[in-house]
């Protein structure tokens, strides 16, 4: 091979590398390509979306008995003149509210409910479930009110309502830089439970009644699990006695919820719910002793 021959095969190299190079670069060049690089996830995300025939969501998991749910939701396929059924179950099991919209161009709907009436007077968690034609084509959220009741009006400006499936609790409580929304205990999970909003970095002092929720190990206290927004969270317990536990809290910036986790919290029946279970008990023993209510023997 002479050397002219050697270098009109190098320039031919060069060449190709010089052009295949942009080529390889222009494939994930947005303009290019514009389903490639990060927005494939994106796309792709979309796709499998559109395959679930509908899909609904609240604009909110909680409120009370003043205010507006709004679900909103989106079908696969549109179809001409079928209205989306969309139903409220209240936690008793009773229908509180039907809807039935139309489907937009865009494929979304949107129904309404209001809480304010005799419908939504309980207390608990509705259920939610919006149906578009056949039985199958379904979908259900879950959302929770708890509403203002005679309890919380009694309780002063620096207590905070606590309120579970049937009563409501006065606790002590400060915050600093942090709006608190609501609260409930429960039972079963043996926590308190506070909706929040932190616009700034800020603190939050409650004081929680041993009656009311403890925390306690091989008969002695044990430390509270306190999470922001479902992640563990430093605490300082600034004070306690055998009625009460006081905890400081640091709540960040943006924080929506805060959980405080323990060992026990009041039944889910409150304390009329005993009272007259015990006034039932006296009349039956009452009824049968007056009717000399005796078991034959054998």
């Amino acid at each position: 091979m002479n050397s002219y021959t050697k270098y009109v095969l190098v320039a031919i190299s060069v060449l190709t590398t010089a052009i295949a190079v942009p080529v390889f670069a222009s494939e994930y060049d947005e303009e290019a390509c514009p389903d490639c690089g990060f927005d494939i996830y994106e796309n792709d995300r979309s796709a499998r979306l559109s395959e679930v025939p509908i899909r609904a969501w609240p604009d909110s998991s909680l409120y009370d008995h003043e205010s507006q749910i709004v679900v909103q939701g989106v079908v696969s396929h549109v179809k001409e003149d079928i209205p989306v059924t969309v139903r409220v179950i209240s936690p008793q099991g009773n229908v509180v509210g039907i809807e039935q919209v139309s489907v937009a161009d865009d494929k979304t709907f949107e129904a309404t409910f209001s809480t304010a009436g005799p419908l939504f007077n309980e207390n608990g968690v509705y259920t939610i479930r919006v149906q578009y034609g056949p039985q199958e084509i379904n979908d259900r959220m879950t959302v929770e009110v708890l509403g203002t009741s005679e309890e919380m009006a009694s309780c002063n400006a620096d207590e905070l309502t606590v309120e579970s499936d049937v009563d409501a609790y006065c606790l002590a409580f400060s915050a600093e830089g942090v709006d608190v929304r609501s609260a409930t205990v429960s039972s079963e999970l043996s926590s308190i439970t506070l909706k929040v909003s932190a616009g700034t970095d800020g603190l939050v002092t409650l004081v929680i009644p041993r009656d009311i929720m403890d925390s306690t190990s091989d008969g002695g206290d044990s430390d509270f699990i306190v999470l922001v927004d479902g992640e563990e969270a430093d605490f300082e317990e600034i004070e306690t006695d055998d009625s009460a536990r006081t905890l400081e809290m640091m709540v960040p910036e943006g924080t929506t919820q805060v959980e405080i986790i323990g060992t026990f919290a009041v039944p889910e029946f409150g304390m009329m719910a005993a009272i007259i279970l015990a006034v039932a008990i006296v009349s039956i023993i009452a009824v049968s002793a007056k009717s000399r209510l005796v078991l034959p023997k054998y």
